[in-house]
């Protein structure tokens, strides 16, 4: 492995070492894939495995009512004070695939009105539209996403270009999952109500990377899962939902939340379900705030951010960064494209022959690697990626670019 210097002191090393300690992760494998999903600490885990025998001694009881139901109601509130929203307007859900639904069902359409997005979103949220675009009869319109794109206004214009007075309703992403470009949330919900849209916002990859601050920006909905950068328990979310809408809008999944009250508990996870895995998500709020969100952890997962883009911009033959620079327009996840190369067989070799866990996906009808640092990864974590993948290029050649060049 290249030896090479690190920004970072020897106690900040040993600090954060000791933090990876406190998760399950397997010693040998070197996660950068918590994009898709993230662990949970183990305090949070052990605590919730508490609150779970607690239920099971006596579950008719304790699994709302006077024992998990203030948890829970706390950790919507801590949650809602993390992101900038009051508690009343905060549902929570599954996951963001689950909040999206909450507009995407609920909004009434009309017919010959347009749902204007970029041609990055998540494909859940894209199939979702456009299967409510068939049966409210209005038009998809998909705007091509500058792919890195060199200004936040630069964003802002590629959706003016294309929303007109008949765009009823404008669907963005806070961090995209394609490349990890984090967009300008309050220019683009102002651009959407300036046109009498209303603005949806996919924030899945945001909240624990980004600060959030939702009713500061105006959106009339904001969707996350909380089991990606918050490290929740997995199978939790959160939608904010504006006022005008909390008691006009039907729930996805219809039952006692059919009652007209004004807050977002109607659009929560209905019927009967784990309720400790919602209390967990106010334990990883807690772990997190401990360990000190703004001032430790942030700082750092940028500082492993930036690192991993420097090297392979050094180091890595023909990467092209499909992210831009700095903490206004990306956050912990790094995005690069290799022309020609098959990514997909990389991300298979990188697992199978060095216990490496990374993902590729597309952006700007490009494939691109997306990696994944948060603050269980290292330094040494970067490096054994950035060593790996050059062995891998330099010796696999003619299997990765075979018929590509």
């Amino acid at each position: 492995m290249a030896a090479r210097d690190k920004p970072i002191s020897e106690e900040e090393r040993v600090f954060w070492a000791d933090i990876r300690r406190q998760f399950y992760l397997e010693d040998g494998v070197t996660f950068l894939q918590g994009g898709s999903v993230g662990p949970s600490a183990k305090p949070v885990i052990e605590q919730v495995v508490e609150w779970l025998r607690h239920v099971e001694a006596n579950p008719l009881r304790n699994q709302g009512g006077k024992v998990m139901g203030p948890l829970v109601e706390a950790a919507r509130e801590k949650v809602a004070r993390f992101t900038g929203a009051s508690p009343g307007n905060v549902a929570l859900v599954l996951n963001t695939t689950m909040g999206m639904n909450v507009p995407a069902r609920g909004l009434p359409l009309q017919p010959g009105g347009e749902v204007l997005m970029s041609d990055q979103e998540y494909p859940s949220v894209q199939r979702m539209w456009e299967h409510m675009s068939k049966t409210q009869h209005v038009l998809i319109r998909k705007i091509p996403l500058p792919t890195p794109p060199e200004s936040p206004g630069e964003i802002v214009e590629a959706f003016a270009a294309q929303i007109t007075s008949r765009t009823q309703v404008m669907v963005f992403s806070h961090v995209y999952c394609t490349t990890g470009l984090v967009a300008p949330v309050r220019e683009l919900t102002a651009l959407a109500h300036d046109h009498g849209a209303v603005a949806v916002v996919d924030g899945a990859h945001a909240v624990g990377m980004v600060p959030v601050d939702i009713e500061a920006w105006g959106c009339d909905f904001y969707a996350s899962s909380t089991h990606k950068w918050l490290l929740a328990p997995k199978g939790t979310g959160i939608v904010y939902v504006a006022d005008p809408y909390l008691s006009s809008l039907p729930a996805p999944i219809l039952g006692y939340n059919t009652a007209p009250i004004s807050h977002a508990r109607r659009f929560d996870v209905t019927g009967t379900h784990d309720t400790t895995h919602f209390a967990g998500l106010g334990a990883a709020i807690d772990f997190q705030q401990g360990i000190g969100w703004e001032d430790r952890i942030r700082p750092y997962c940028l500082g492993l951010a930036r690192y991993l883009r420097e090297l392979v911009e050094a180091e890595i033959d023909g990467a092209r960064m499909t992210v831009p620079p700095g903490p206004e327009m990306s956050g912990f996840l790094t995005s690069f494209a290799i022309d020609g190369c098959d990514l997909g067989k990389i991300v298979q070799i990188m697992w199978k022959e060095y216990r490496i866990q990374i993902a590729a996906t597309g952006a700007g009808g490009q494939p691109v690697f997306r990696i994944s640092t948060h603050f269980y990864d290292s330094y040494e974590d970067i490096d054994r990626f950035v060593d790996a993948l050059k062995t891998v290029l330099a010796t696999r050649r003619d299997e990765l670019f075979e018929g590509r060049e």
